[in-house]
């Protein structure tokens, strides 16, 4: 079986604990096929798909050497929004705010991940947090409801320091379904 692998921001769990807690009051009244673990919050950076061994590990040693001056950063959880038909949604997510140290990074990582002979999405980086996938509801998706019912008042309340960057595999089928093996400390 293929095993995808990608870099992303580890989040704090207490981060994953808020993300979580906020979408308990939603998950009865919009149902999805899955909702994600909160073990499985994430930014992702760059996606690798299916990497051999010799390009995964120069990737982490570039990755790494390329994060070598960065510290820690903040960020803030701010709204719920989705991907896809508006009335059927592919992917709910949440994103956040303060991100600009966020792109700085993003672009590092994706150029390390270049350098070490990967194709790359080339579409434009719009960092999420994917909560849940595909909307099985038997009406129609009201973004605005769903905000609503979450609290959109106090949604981009909850602020949080990022300080790693891990390599991440997915074991499909698992639940949680991403394991990190090998994270990069930002200091």
């Amino acid at each position: 079986m293929n095993t995808n692998y990608f870099f992303a921001l580890t989040l704090p769990d207490e981060t994953k604990e808020y993300i979580y807690d906020m979408t308990e009051e939603i998950r009865t009244d919009f149902p999805f096929k899955k909702w994600l673990h909160k073990a499985d919050y994430h930014i992702t950076l760059a996606f690798l798909g299916n990497a051999v061994d010799d390009m995964r590990k120069k990737s982490m040693e570039l990755v790494k050497k390329s994060l070598s001056d960065e510290g820690p950063f903040s960020l803030s959880v701010h709204r719920i929004a989705t991907f896809g038909e508006q009335h059927s949604p592919r992917i709910l997510w949440t994103g956040v705010t303060g991100e600009e140290r966020l792109f700085q990074i993003q672009q590092k990582v994706y150029d390390a991940c270049l350098q070490a002979g990967f194709s790359l999405d080339k579409k434009p980086f719009k960092p999420h947090i994917t909560i849940a996938r595909k909307y099985i509801g038997d009406r129609s998706f009201d973004l605005e409801e769903l905000q609503v019912k979450a609290g959109r008042d106090s949604i981009g309340q909850h602020s949080f320091t990022i300080s790693t960057v891990s390599l991440y595999q997915s074991h499909f089928g698992a639940s949680p379904s991403y394991e990190p093996i090998f994270t990069i400390p930002l200091e």
